[in-house]
């Protein structure tokens, strides 16, 4: 009887510690590697964009672009001396939240919007852009006015806030496409009448290809919306860790300074860091 007790005991230890152990598990998979385990291991893994310049693209075998810039800087602070920042490539919008869900990035930097469906599964950083959307068309057959997207062919990015403004139009017939440079070849092979984005990716099209023209009247669409670094949801230290680096850069002059080396060329002067960046927010921090 009395070995019978023991036996019994002894098994139910070992079953509590396999559970303790497999709940371990589960909030590290749940949370993503903590900030500890970042530092621990050397390196943090940022999920930028491939191809949407002047905010990320892949040229040559090297990024480049605003969030780039930003990447580094926050990735190097956090990791600190002798440790490594490792930029990954995303492809399409609907990538981000499962790269942050996958652990195939620690923190996506990545014209990413703040959405309350989105904060259901991603912790957002503070905020250091706002953009509304715009639609470019061709200079042909120009699209000049909000009400002339009703009825008409509209291609759209997967994965985006864009999704929930096509539903509104009338009539409208949506294409949705993997990225931003499969959308535009939609555009430019007369399959879809206008293509909608953040406004500043609409533009620049316009300004690399002088057949395409994004009016006065389609620059501000809907509503302005703010992008946000991702964090896995729940891992908080690492989120207050961006968002410390976010101030700190921001009181350094960092943010306006890249936007001048990035964007301003890129545009030709004609987009102005007032309207787009963030930087009263981040006064009320002393």
């Amino acid at each position: 009887m009395l070995l019978s007790m023991y036996v019994f005991k002894s098994t139910e230890r070992r079953n509590m510690k396999k559970i303790a152990f497999l709940s371990l598990l589960v909030i590290a998979f749940a949370f993503g590697s903590s900030l500890d385990e970042i530092r621990k291991n050397g390196e943090i893994k940022v999920g930028v964009w491939t191809n949407q310049p002047p905010y990320s693209s892949l040229e040559n075998g090297e990024f480049e672009g605003f969030e780039v810039d930003m990447a580094k800087a926050i990735g190097s602070s956090i990791i600190g001396n002798g440790g490594k920042v490792t930029l990954v490539g995303i492809d399409s919008g609907g990538e981000r939240i499962k790269f942050l869900q996958d652990d195939k990035a620690d923190i996506v930097i990545a014209s990413f919007t703040e959405t309350d469906e989105r904060k259901k599964k991603v912790s957002f950083s503070l905020p250091y852009f706002a953009v509304a959307m715009g639609a470019i068309s061709s200079k042909d057959r120009p699209l000049n006015s909000e009400k002339d997207l009703n009825y008409k062919t509209i291609v759209i990015q997967e994965g985006t806030t864009m999704e929930d403004y096509v539903k509104k139009i009338p009539g409208a017939k949506v294409i949705k496409t993997k990225g931003s440079i499969e959308a535009y070849r939609t555009l430019k092979d007369n399959k879809a009448d206008a293509y909608i984005d953040d406004n500043l990716v609409v533009m620049a099209y316009g300004i690399v290809d002088r057949g395409y023209i994004v009016p006065k009247g389609m620059r501000n669409l809907g509503f302005n919306s703010f992008l946000g670094i991702g964090v896995r949801k729940g891992n908080d230290e690492l989120l207050n860790a961006v968002n410390n680096e976010m101030i700190k850069l921001s009181k350094q002059g960092f943010f306006r300074k890249v936007f001048n080396e990035t964007f301003v060329p890129f545009y030709k002067n004609e987009v102005e860091a007032k309207y787009f960046l963030l930087e009263d927010i981040y006064k009320i921090f002393g």
